[in-house]
Order: structure tokens, then sequence, then C-alpha cells
């Protein structure tokens, strides 16, 4: 049974700053619906990427322009964590 894990914190490799705002980790948890559908219309419109970058920021209360400073390792960390919900197939869960 897969199990997700509904929050994680990311301990950023170099803190993003913006203006007087510095950024040591990011706190994600579960993408709301909202978040998800956002998601979803960024990724038709532009790429994948993008949309992945407005996700990570409605998800962790931040701002788009602190994330493009972001390493790209600590950009797939967070990428993996929301993708687990992403891709949650409720099948597999022995229920169904």
């Amino acid at each position: 049974m897969a199990v997700l894990d509904k929050t994680k914190t990311i301990v950023l490799c170099q803190a993003l700053t913006v203006g007087d705002t510095r950024y040591e980790h990011l706190d994600l948890k579960e993408p709301a619906l909202a978040e998800v559908e956002q998601f979803y219309d960024i990724q038709r419109a532009k790429n994948s990427m993008a949309a992945m970058k407005l996700l990570i920021a409605l998800n962790a209360g931040v701002t788009e322009k602190a994330l493009g400073a972001m390493a790209f390792t600590d950009y797939r960390k967070c990428e993996d964590f929301l993708m687990s919900f992403l891709t949650f197939d409720p099948s597999t869960d022995g229920n169904s």
C-alpha cells in the first residue's frame, strides 16, 4: 500500500532572497485542487517546468520570482515530492 507523506521540508542548498525576505527552506504539503488545476493550465499554455515552478510557489507560499534563483537540485526535490501526488493512483492501495 502506497502511503504518501503529506508534508515535506526542503532545506535549500542556497538560500533564496527577494527584497528583505530570505528563504532557507521550503515547506511543502499536499497540493490543493485549485493549485493542481493551475498547474495543468500552465503546463498546457507553456511547459512542464513553468507549471511546476508555479505549483511550488503556490504550495510553499513563495513568489515565482524567488524561485528563479533556486538550485536545480532543490527544484528536483520539490518536483519529486509534488509529483507523488500528481501521479497518485488510488487503485494501487489494495482497497479497490
